[in-house]
């Protein structure tokens, strides 16, 4: 079932992906932290969790994937690269919001193998088409998991969903719940962004970012009812359904607060000794068991594939 006023409330908040960086970049678009965000999941600066993915299912010796579902899909960026790299023969993709819907069908026009369809993570229509038990080899969450609110009902469509054998591969945000982030964390993004000079702390509408805090619950859900709804039990709740093959957590906590908005600024050649720095102390928080892992990457199989852990 299709919720009409959340569908709408997604559309003002996701269907405009220009909007989405209408004030600014965000952690990921530095080359920098992507780097990081690399090594820290596959090992390699120059392999993605997606591509970390793909090479696992190569040398665990499954197959080239024939269908795989794309949960949540937004601008449509996963499916495309799963086409381009030859990963998967078929895709089916959804989202809730038609608006982003239309703008992902546009940027893979032409492309034959991707399958579009409006839907509800909270309430998948198994049983219809294309939603059919058994009917995929892969299913997908990338950046979006977070948006649901009943994810025992999704991870029970998933693993009904898959073939025997299937893969269920997650690159989330699993921090806490509607970003209520501990006072601890919240002192160390303080300490570090009371380093920084404005100049690295302005957004492209001119707002100084400063005396970080984390919002209100109210602040959350009126820019997106679905924002990390539950996201700190994604990881508890999977198991439960999903043998865990293997979980790559890869922080971020600090740095995908101090960048948000501001990111751009970071970009010039003498701005890049501040990006190293705060990289450099995320690494340290790390090393020292101090650093909150709020995203992760994860490879998945139900109980009865699973087949033990591997890079």
């Amino acid at each position: 079932m299709l919720d009409a006023h959340l569908s709408a409330q997604l559309d003002a908040a996701w269907g405009n992906p220009d909007s989405w960086v209408a004030n600014g970049l965000q952690w990921t678009h530095l080359e920098e932290v992507r780097a990081l965000i690399n090594r820290r999941v596959s090992g390699d600066a120059a392999i993605g969790p997606l591509a970390w993915f793909a090479r696992h299912l190569a040398t665990s010796g499954a197959p080239p994937l024939g269908r795989v579902l794309v949960l949540g899909c937004g601008a449509g960026r996963v499916e495309r690269e799963l086409h381009a790299r030859g990963w998967a023969r078929e895709i089916v993709a959804f989202d809730l919001s038609p608006k982003v819907l239309d703008v992902a069908r546009a940027n893979a026009a032409g492309i034959a193998a991707i399958e579009y369809v409006q839907a509800n993570m909270d309430d998948l229509p198994l049983g219809e088409p294309p939603f059919m038990p058994g009917s995929f080899d892969a299913v997908l969450g990338i950046a979006s998991v977070h948006h649901c609110s009943r994810l025992h009902a999704l991870f029970s469509a998933v693993s009904r969903l898959l073939v025997p054998g299937g893969w269920f591969f997650l690159d989330e945000y699993v921090g806490p719940d509607r970003f209520q982030y501990s006072p601890t964390h919240m002192a160390q993004v303080c300490a570090l962004a009371d380093l920084l000079p404005d100049r690295l702390l302005t957004t492209r509408g001119g707002e100084v970012k400063r005396g970080f805090r984390a919002p209100t619950v109210d602040e959350v859900v009126a820019v997106d009812p679905s924002e990390a709804v539950c996201s700190s039990q994604i990881l508890p709740l999977l198991g439960e359904h999903f043998e865990v093959v293997v979980q790559r957590p890869y922080g971020g906590s600090l740095l995908h607060l101090l960048l948000a908005d501001v990111a751009q600024n970071f970009e010039p050649p003498q701005a890049r000794p501040w990006l190293q720095a705060l990289i450099d102390a995320e690494e340290e928080l790390d090393r020292l068991g101090r650093l909150e892992h709020h995203f992760s990457c994860i490879i998945a199989r139900p109980h009865h594939a699973a087949s033990g852990a591997a890079g």
